[in-house]
């Protein structure tokens, strides 16, 4: 496993005792916690979720928190541009050693009800141009393997996460374009605590889906993931 661990919070993350629960995480020296973009309703809209950008304010607030920060994804099609760059994107880059990850969207896993159609390649672009990018600094990656994806991946050498699944797609596309020396964003699946031992590349980054759950369970899931 590798030696980077890193953790995507569950939606009802901040309901109970989350000061608790992000001293656990530092304690156990966590290296990276990923919120996710709710900004579109999950299937199940009967279960609590925060919201993206004041849940990175918490946390950033939290006096015990020592691990690095970033969001996957960032749905570009559920906001106006303006607002997606100013409250959202600008932001975010801003902080230390982000790691930001922009989605389309898509029906598998929520109710998507796209609201725009922005252009993933120039966003991507602007960007390149307005930050200083970095494997180990501020990254950027997107959400999915499809071929618009993988094409941007060959084009600005940005990261790419794959959401569950196989494997297989992503590290084909890993070895054919991956280079440390090059990339301004991590490759990078997201995983449930079960599939720990999956085999990966040591250069792709295992994020480990926490679920719902109260602190006592919140802990249990974190010792497994160190197990």
């Amino acid at each position: 496993m590798n030696k980077q661990i890193s953790v995507l919070l569950p939606g009802s993350f901040f309901e109970e005792d989350y000061h608790r629960k992000v001293s656990y995480l530092s304690k156990n020296k966590i290296t990276r916690v990923y919120l996710f973009d709710h900004s579109l309703n999950p299937a199940d809209d009967h279960k609590a979720v925060y919201e993206a950008k004041k849940a990175l304010s918490v946390l950033l607030e939290d006096q015990d928190s020592n691990f690095d920060l970033g969001l996957c994804v960032l749905n570009i099609n559920s906001r106006k541009i303006d607002l997606l760059f100013s409250r959202f994107i600008n932001p975010m880059l801003d902080i230390q050693n982000f790691s930001l990850g922009l989605g389309t969207g898509d029906n598998k896993y929520e109710n998507n009800h796209v609201k725009y159609s922005h252009d993933i390649d120039l966003i991507i672009d602007n960007l390149i141009r307005d930050y200083d990018l970095s494997l180990d600094g501020t990254n950027l990656f997107l959400g999915g393997t499809s071929q618009q994806k993988i094409n941007l991946v060959k084009k600005y050498s940005v990261g790419i996460n794959q959401w569950l699944g196989n494997s297989k797609d992503l590290i084909s596309i890993y070895q054919k374009t991956y280079n440390p020396k090059t990339f301004i964003g991590r490759f990078s699946q997201c995983l449930k605590i079960d599939n720990k031992s999956m085999d990966l590349p040591d250069d792709i980054e295992k994020i480990f889906i926490l679920k719902d759950s109260n602190v006592v369970n919140f802990y249990s899931q974190i010792d497994k993931i160190l197990s």
